[in-house]
């Protein structure tokens, strides 16, 4: 076995560290069409487009099957999006607007997540566009959900050390002073 050339690691200790340990990590694009607001009272001239706002999105656990022998679970999440509609002339200004509107939908997939882990599911991407048609106006809209099933574990690792910064490239030319100051307590040693 070849040992030139490789360096030894300097030392180190193991520790114990709390984290959120990752089981399963996926995206999905997720389309909604026709989804649709009477126009009412509203009477948009010739030539009106609709501007649309997502004002909030949210993306929650709401069921979850037993997981099968390998720890997969049917996982179902509600979304609800939150939204404003503004119908503009045709100089940009609004004629119309209609705020608070909102929709749901819900939406199954497939993740490792064995009993006792959690799930975090977050729109990360939104947008929407609008057309209207007759007496409403109908939208489409694209999320892209990032879901995560995790568990907080206790993970035995090799530490080098503490991590800590380098420091900022300065702006003025005078020296800086000491910092960062020591940022934590220092570990203690292992009894055996």
């Amino acid at each position: 076995m070849e040992t030139e050339g490789l360096r030894p690691l300097p030392p180190f200790e193991t520790v114990c560290i709390e984290v959120p340990k990752v089981y399963d990590f996926c995206f999905q694009a997720e389309r909604r069409e026709n989804v649709c607001t009477p126009l009412d009272q509203c009477c948009p001239p010739e030539g009106a487009t609709v501007n649309c706002i997502i004002n909030s999105t949210v993306c929650s656990e709401v069921g979850r099957s037993t997981p099968d022998q390998t720890g997969r679970a049917n996982i179902t999440f509600a979304v609800t999006v939150t939204y404003t509609l503004q119908v503009l002339d045709a100089g940009g200004m609004i004629v119309c607007e209609f705020e608070d509107l909102m929709f749901s939908f819900t939406k199954t997939i497939v993740l490792c997540a064995p009993v006792g882990t959690f799930t975090n599911c977050e729109i990360v991407s939104s947008a929407c566009s609008c057309l209207i048609l007759g007496n409403q106006i109908c939208c489409t809209f694209d999320l892209c959900l990032v879901i995560q099933s995790l568990a907080i574990v206790k993970l035995l690792i090799p530490s080098f050390g503490f991590c800590t910064p380098a420091m900022c490239e300065q702006v003025s030319p005078q020296p800086p002073f000491v910092c960062p100051p020591t940022l934590f307590p220092p570990q203690c040693k292992p009894l055996c």
